[in-house]
């Protein structure tokens, strides 16, 4: 129990360091349990038989929105990535959805007890504009540019972008403390040039304040130039590998039903919007619209509102060797700019749960 207790000691304080700003916003701290009662398409299952399930509030736990309609799930929905260390590393839950750099950092600290299942979130970093004109990252030379997650994921990817566009020293950054933060300087007029992640995009593009806010580049685009080997990844799924070895039939349900919800959530944005918010994933705001419009206009502002929301949030879930491809090409970008951030060492192989 003490060396428990001291494995998740430094584990908390790791991804203190490293919690995945872009995709998770502010903390809340409150978790919710649910345990959804089954429809007219899901059978009763015990709830001892449920598998357990931690999702993360924001892009992270979208693409699993359609699973908290089965009861053969129950789930624990977070705002605080943090909390998922001690969900996973006691047992309470199964399988997490968590930053990517937390999956290399707890199978380090546990021995390999947990392994990834499948990346669930790419890039969800965007250059927005206030009042000047971006068209490529050149085009930020001799400018400030405001952000968040200093010390964690962003500040890697910003920092490997402008090194590979020669860029290092001629853009100026300026790290805030919260997204919110963020978005308010650019309402009031303080910020021309930021990087914001989704929601935050959306919630600012609402404002009116922000109606001329424009989305100038996308930052998983302007990755993927310089780092061809592997798109950029944020999010992924883990499991407890005690879990995976017992059992095997439900590990891969749960990849088949992972891998139908994104694809719900993909076609049909609207409905999945509605779910998303519903149940606690993202606040109603990321989907608001002018509310002078009514009828048809009303009904096509939503669906090009959703569309354009969980299009920018990137819900993706790729398993097997692609999985472990695109994770380690992520992995050396962390190790090159702080090797502590993922557990100190490239992760093994034996980290990447492949079916056989």
């Amino acid at each position: 129990m003490k060396k428990m207790k001291s494995v998740l000691a430094v584990l908390l304080a790791a991804v203190m360091l490293l919690t995945l700003a872009a995709c998770t916003g502010n903390k809340d701290t409150q978790t919710q349990t649910t345990t959804t009662a089954p429809d007219a398409t899901t059978e009763a299952v015990p709830e001892s038989e449920q598998i357990k399930v931690a999702a993360i509030k924001g892009p992270t736990g979208m693409g699993m929105v359609k699973l908290f309609d089965d009861n053969h799930y129950k789930f624990t929905l977070t705002g605080d990535p943090t909390e998922i260390v001690s969900l996973i590393s006691t047992g309470e839950v199964d399988i997490a959805a968590c930053p990517l750099n937390l999956a290399a950092n707890l199978y380090k600290k546990t021995g390999g007890k947990i392994q990834m299942l499948g990346l669930n979130t790419l890039g969800v970093l965007y250059v927005v504009t206030n009042g000047v004109t971006v068209n490529s990252l050149k085009d930020l030379s001799g400018k400030t540019v405001y952000l968040t997650g200093q010390g964690a994921t962003p500040e890697f990817i910003v920092n490997d972008l402008l090194a590979k566009n020669d860029l290092t020293n001629d853009v100026k950054l300026e790290y805030l403390s919260e997204h919110s933060e963020l978005v308010a300087k650019m309402a009031s007029g303080g910020v021309q040039v930021a990087i914001l992640p989704e929601p935050y995009v959306s919630v600012a593009g609402s404002k009116t304040e922000l109606k001329n806010m424009s989305v100038a580049l996308n930052l998983t685009e302007e990755w993927n130039k310089v780092n061809p080997d592997a798109p950029l990844a944020m999010g992924c799924v883990i499991a407890r590998s005690e879990f995976i070895e017992k059992n095997p039939d439900a590990v891969k349900k749960f990849i088949e039903d992972n891998k139908a919800s994104v694809e719900y959530v993909n076609v049909n944005p609207v409905e999945a919007a509605e779910k998303i918010v519903s149940n606690g994933i993202l606040d109603k705001g990321a989907f608001s619209i002018s509310e002078e419009l009514s009828g048809n206009k009303l009904e096509k502002a939503k669906q090009e509102k959703a569309a354009e929301v969980i299009t920018r949030c990137n819900i993706v879930f790729i398993d097997g060797e692609q999985m472990k491809t695109t994770a380690n090409a992520n992995y050396k970008v962390y190790f090159d700019a702080d090797k502590t951030s993922i557990g100190g060492e490239m992760p093994a192989d034996a980290l990447y749960y492949v079916a056989k």
